[in-house]
């Protein structure tokens, strides 16, 4: 992550904790990550490979965010998708290229991550990416399928669009331009149009802002 992103990891020391009983699969606490038990201990030797695997996702997962989520943090929950839709992504990408390119993890993201974005976009009760939060109880709504699994395919979209090389580099000038601040989904889509010399954000924009 800090070759991919262009910033050193900026703490003196990162910790992982893993706690028998909580709530959430993780929580990417900036320095002190903490897991389930269940999604950070794993003997190799004797767990399957789904097990193996939900390890390694989650543990990549949350190390993304101490650069998407952390070091660069969202403005408000309307913007949720951009660190937990980049979180699964790059979850995903540094699994298959860095980690275990054996196990050929980008094959099984593209088709169960956006099996489950479509049958859930297809729901009457779906949302836009991008949904206004006015009240505390509407921000556990936005942790689904579409600012997840949604989110995380139209930054693959992104990512075919602009190829490997312009992605990173689309990356490394939001987190640079950004970093120890807030930003809102227009100002990502910016860095990458500086990275390309493309105009990105209203074809971008019709991903986020509408269903379906």
């Amino acid at each position: 992550y800090e070759e991919f992103f262009g910033i050193r990891y900026p703490l003196p020391k990162l910790d992982m904790i893993a706690i028998p009983d909580f709530a959430m699969g993780a929580m990417e606490n900036w320095g002190l990550v903490t897991f389930r038990e269940v999604d950070l201990l794993c003997d190799a030797e004797k767990a399957s490979f789904a097990r193996q695997e939900r390890v390694a996702t989650v543990v990549a997962h949350e190390l993304s965010h101490m650069w998407f989520g952390d070091l660069v943090t969202l403005s408000w929950w309307d913007q949720l998708w951009l660190k937990e839709g980049f979180a699964r992504f790059m979850q995903h990408l540094s699994t298959d290229q860095g980690l275990y390119p054996e196990w050929r993890i980008w094959n099984y993201y593209i088709t169960t991550c956006y099996e489950r974005c479509l049958q859930m976009d297809g729901l009457r009760s779906s949302h836009p990416i991008e949904v206004e939060i006015h009240r505390a109880h509407d921000v556990e709504q936005v942790f689904d399928a579409i600012s997840y699994d949604k989110g995380s395919q139209m930054v693959r979209m992104l990512y075919a669009i602009l190829g490997p090389d312009t992605f990173r580099e689309g990356c490394q000038l939001y987190t640079r331009k950004y970093q120890y601040g807030s930003t809102v989904t227009a100002q990502l889509w910016e860095a990458f149009e500086e990275a390309s010399g493309r105009k990105l954000k209203d074809m971008m924009a019709s991903w986020t802002e509408q269903m379906g």
